[in-house]
């Protein structure tokens, strides 16, 4: 039987589409394409590294009790095919998107926003840590991390 090229391309984009595809593996994910945040980078840096480093790290591939976060910014939420047994039933299901409202959210209670989360951190009740520490998480972005954790 003959396929016609048209119809033949229809199959293998519906293919792709449905998750016939393999996922990428975590350092091969897109680029984020939501533009860097605005404030105090630093500042976020330095909270991320006091209050969020002991369960995530920021480095592809390398998940500790909390997925890493690169490229979190702008990314649905349980997306990493190499967490995705470790993370809760309602995260899973939220389809979320981990835009600034999102995070600002759910870091200040993420109990209220995800009720079965695993994240056992302490509330962020601090509007300009919370920022910060978005701005901070906007920033990362792949290949422009070091290696190692700073």
């Amino acid at each position: 039987m003959k396929v016609n090229n048209g119809v033949w391309l229809a199959l293998l984009a519906s293919g792709l589409l449905t998750g016939c595809s393999q996922k990428l593996p975590p350092a091969q994910r897109p680029q984020v394409t939501l533009p860097v945040l605005a404030g105090n980078i630093a500042e976020g840096k330095q909270a991320f590294n006091a209050d969020c480093s002991q369960c995530h790290q920021i480095i592809s591939g390398h998940n500790s009790k909390g997925p890493q976060l690169d490229r979190i910014y702008g990314a649905p939420a349980a997306a990493l095919a190499d967490y995705q047994a470790r993370y809760s039933d309602g995260l899973k299901k939220s389809h979320l998107i981990w835009d600034a409202a999102t995070l600002d959210r759910y870091i200040a209670r993420p109990k209220s926003v995800i009720p079965d989360t695993k994240m056992l951190s302490d509330d962020v009740n601090n509007p300009q840590e919370r920022q910060a520490i978005i701005a901070y998480l906007s920033t990362l972005r792949g290949s422009d991390l070091p290696k190692t954790i700073p």
